[in-house]
């Protein structure tokens, strides 16, 4: 595949999945102006284009109606819209290795720059940006034609093959065909395939593991690798545990893991009382595990996978070097805590050869009581030729 140099990123629907925010502040401008929409799903179709045009065509609103519609959405968007978003998993780690591989990464959106800077700061990822191009509070440069020419026209000394832009709608894929350039069509969006094939985008991804694929031009073969870690890649071990562990906000005692600071992970590594493993495939992180010896084991906490890489066998890989590095350290037992109320998670390790020693309530770092099992395993394989801890 190309090796795109400069690479822009649609914001809605390609780096966050802004579907609850955009939707109740559609909703609310709808309903100041008397139309009442109960179903956010029909709002859906807000989500890409800009405002400019979806009121109108949507609601036969004139310019007047259209400006007093755009400005309650904006009044609702601003004060909590913006903030009901996430990111899609993965995103952070495509960034991360592009920003790795020195490509130029550009958000190009017909959303107003101030609040595309807001959300990416929210997001903590607007250090991975050059630039952040957006449109104007003003209704000028809101369509994708200006916004990806604007962009060209900032880098003269690129070849327009040098450019690529992603989206999920046809607005991207039709302003990146005026400006001669290429484009990736992702579906995981809110646009649909037929959608994006009709507007001829150059390639169409149904995931970010697709889409890393063509940015990074990696070969088919998957390579797998696990390390231990150094205070470096604390971040991307503490990104993964918050993605992995945001399953359990809402129980009813959350996850300690969603309110751990990376400080402490850090300050961890440095003093030696924890160590940490990243498992890469294609040099993508997409699991991590922390794990402490003591005594005549290896104890293990926060094994967390992505979401988006669930059921490859990535925490079954994470678990099987950990046994050979207890055996290289001459432990001969695994432990571990899981919630007695997630069945599945104590279901996986049973399946692994673990067994529950014990059953216990104790206060979880936030204070509240949590039901836990104690698990543990014998480990008596021999040690390979070769384990990577390096």
């Amino acid at each position: 595949m190309c090796k795109y140099k400069v690479i822009l990123f649609d914001l809605d629907g390609t780096i966050s999945d802004p579907k609850e925010g955009i939707t109740k502040s559609v909703q609310y401008a709808l309903q100041k102006l008397g139309k009442e929409v109960l179903d956010l799903d029909k709002l859906e179709r807000f989500i890409g284009p800009p405002l400019q045009e979806s009121f109108p065509k949507y609601y036969g609103y004139n310019d007047e109606m259209t400006n007093q519609a755009i400005a309650l959405y904006r009044k609702r968007f601003t004060q909590s819209g913006m903030f009901e978003n996430e990111l899609y998993p993965s995103i952070s780690m495509l960034l991360d290795l592009l920003q790795k591989e020195d490509r130029i990464l550009i958000v190009a959106t017909s959303k107003p720059t101030i609040f595309a800077e807001t959300i990416l700061k929210y997001f903590q990822i607007e250090q991975y940006f050059t630039q952040i191009i957006g449109s104007n509070l003003d209704g000028s440069r809101t369509s994708k034609t200006e916004i990806i020419q604007y962009i060209v026209d900032l880098y003269p000394s690129y070849q327009l093959s040098d450019f690529v832009m992603i989206g999920d709608r046809e607005h991207d894929i039709i302003g990146a065909n005026n400006v001669a350039i290429d484009s990736i069509g992702v579906t995981y969006g809110y646009g649909s395939y037929e959608e994006l094939h009709k507007a001829n985008a150059t390639f169409i991804v149904e995931s970010i593991d697709q889409l890393t694929g063509i940015l990074i031009g990696r070969k088919n073969e998957k390579k797998q690798q696990i390390n231990l870690v150094t205070e470096d890649e604390a971040p991307l071990v503490h990104r993964l545990m918050l993605e992995a562990f945001e399953d359990y906000r809402y129980m009813k005692v959350p996850s300690s893991a969603l309110n751990e600071p990376i400080d402490k992970l850090i300050d961890a590594l440095k003093n030696g009382t924890e160590q940490a493993i990243l498992y890469r495939l294609n040099d993508i992180p997409l699991g991590s595990s922390r794990l402490q010896l003591k005594g005549d084991s290896l104890y293990f906490s926060r094994l967390s996978v992505t979401p988006s890489a669930r059921g490859k066998g990535i925490a079954q890989g994470m678990l099987a070097w950990m046994e050979e590095y207890a055996l290289l350290n001459g432990k001969q037992k695994m432990e571990c805590k899981v919630r007695a109320n997630v069945p599945k998670n104590i279901s996986l390790y049973e399946k692994l050869g673990f067994v529950i020693t014990k059953e216990e309530e104790a206060n979880n770092p936030n204070g509240k009581l949590v039901k836990t099992v104690n698990m543990e395993k014998l480990i008596k394989r021999k040690i390979p030729s070769t384990i990577q801890i390096g």
